[in-house]
C-alpha cells in the first residue's frame, strides 16, 4: 500500500521526505537519524492514542526540535491514499489538521481521535478505517528482551501481535498456532525458521506453567526437545523478526532496528526472503534500519529500496538510486561502497 511520510526539525531529523513501499532499508552513520525516522511514527501512533503531550513523554521527554533549527516549528505529516494527517509544534503548542480541515489545537485527546469517534465524522467511514488501524498497529521492534524470554518465557494473554520488544512472543506464537484465521502467521513464522536455520530447527512445542508460556525447540529428524533456554540470540531474533513482520496488518507498517544482530550471512538472506514475500503478498512496508553490509548486498538490484541519512544534504533522507547512477551501482557490492561512496561518517 505504502505511505508518505514528511518530518521537519525533530531531533536529529532536519527534513524527512519520505514514501516507501515494500520492503526498505534505512542506512547512514550513527546518529544520523534512523533511529528517530522510526520512532517518529511511533509518536505519531501514540499522539493518536493518548493525546500529544503524553506521547512527547513516552519519546523521551520534550527536547523536540534539531538543534541547528531552534527557531522553527516541527511538523509531521503522514498520508495514505486515503487520508492526511499533520501536526505542527511550535512553543510546546501542537495544532492538528486531518486532510482538508483547518488546523485546530486539541486539549488532550487528539483531533484524529476526535474525528474518529464520531465527534465529527466527515471523512468515508472506510478510508478512515484504514488510515487508522495502519497507524495504530505500527510497531518500531529494538532491543528484544532476549535474556528475559529464554529464562523466563512470556506471561499468557490473549494478544496477536508482538509486542516492540518481544516480551509476549511466545504467548502470541501460541495464539497464533490455536487460532484458524492466523494460523498462517505461525506457518510463516516456523518456514522462515527452517530456512534460516536448516541445520538446528525442524519445529517447535509449546509449555505452560501458571501463566507463563514458553516453547521447545526440535531439530531436524529428532523426537529429543531443545529447551528454548540453550537457543542463540540470532534464533530468537529472526523468530522476533518474523513475527514483527507477521504481526503488521495488511497495508501496514513494521520497523524493525538493526535486523542484523547476532545473525549469519545466511540466516540474513532467508529473512530478507521471507520479509519480501511476505510484503508483496500483504501489501507492506518493512522498514530496516542497518549498518550491515551484507544486508546492503541483498538490495544490489533494488537501490530505490536503500535510502541513505546524508548528515550534509538539505533533504537528510536520500534514495540511493537518486544518489548515485544505477548503472555505476552495478559494478559494485554496495557494501563495499557504504561508508564511503555514500553514507559516510563526517567528521568537520
Amino acid at each position: 500500500m505504502g505511505f508518505h511520510l514528511n518530518i521537519m526539525n525533530y531531533r536529529k531529523i532536519r527534513s524527512v521526505d519520505f514514501n516507501p513501499d515494500g520492503v526498505c532499508l534505512l542506512v547512514g552513520p550513527n546518529g544520523s537519524g534512523k533511529s528517530t525516522l522510526l520512532s517518529a511514527i511511533e509518536l505519531l501512533r501514540n499522539t493518536f492514542e493518548r493525546g500529544f503531550d503524553t506521547a512527547i513523554n513516552l519519546a523521551g521527554g520534550t527536547w523536540i526540535s534539531n538543534l541547528d533549527l531552534p527557531d522553527r516549528p516541527t511538523i509531521f505529516k503522514i498520508e495514505t491514499s486515503d487520508l492526511q494527517w499533520e501536526l505542527n509544534i511550535a512553543n510546546s503548542i501542537c495544532l492538528e489538521k486531518v486532510t482538508q480541515g483547518d488546523f485546530v489545537s486539541p486539549h488532550g485527546k487528539s483531533q484524529l481521535k476526535k474525528l474518529y469517534e464520531g465527534l465529527h465524522y466527515s471523512i468515508e467511514s472506510q478510508k478512515f478505517e484504514n488510515f487508522i488501524r495502519i497507524l495504530t498497529q505500527y510497531r518500531n521492534y529494538h532491543d528484544y528482551e532476549l535474556w528475559q524470554l529464554r529464562k523466563a518465557g512470556s506471561q499468557a494473554g490473549s494478544e496477536s501481535e508482538l509486542q516492540s520488544r518481544g516480551q509476549n512472543a511466545f504467548s502470541v506464537l501460541r495464539n497464533w498456532h490455536t487460532s484458524k484465521p492466523l494460523r498462517e502467521r505461525y506457518e510463516f513464522v516456523i518456514n522462515g525458521l527452517r530456512e534460516a536455520f536448516p541445520q538446528f530447527f525442524d519445529d517447535i512445542d509449546f509449555e505452560s506453567a501458571g501463566q507463563t508460556v514458553t516453547i521447545r525447540i526440535y531439530p531436524p529428524h529428532s523426537d529429543i526437545p531443545v529447551p528454548i533456554y540453550f537457543a542463540s540470540n540470532g534464533f530468537l531474533a529472526a523468530m522476533l523478526h518474523l513475527m514483527a513482520v507477521c504481526s503488521a496488518p495488511d497495508g501496514g507498517i513494521a520497523g524493525i532496528d538493526e535486523p542484523e544482530n547476532s545473525l549469519h550471512p545466511y540466516a540474513i538472506k532467508m529473512l530478507i526472503h521471507a520479509f519480501r514475500e511476505r510484503a508483496e503478498e500483504k501489501k507492506l512496508t518493512v522498514l530496516l534500519a542497518t549498518h550491515s553490509p551484507f544486508l546492503l548486498n541483498e538490495f544490489k538490484e533494488e537501490a530505490s529500496r536503500v535510502y541513505v541519512m546524508e548528515q550534509n544534504q538539505d533533504e537528510q533522507l536520500v534514495r540511493l538510486d537518486k544518489l548515485r547512477d544505477t548503472e555505476w551501482l552495478k559494478y559494485f557490492s554496495l557494501g563495499d561502497l557504504y561508508g564511503n561512496e555514500f553514507g559516510r561518517q563526517e567528521t568537520e
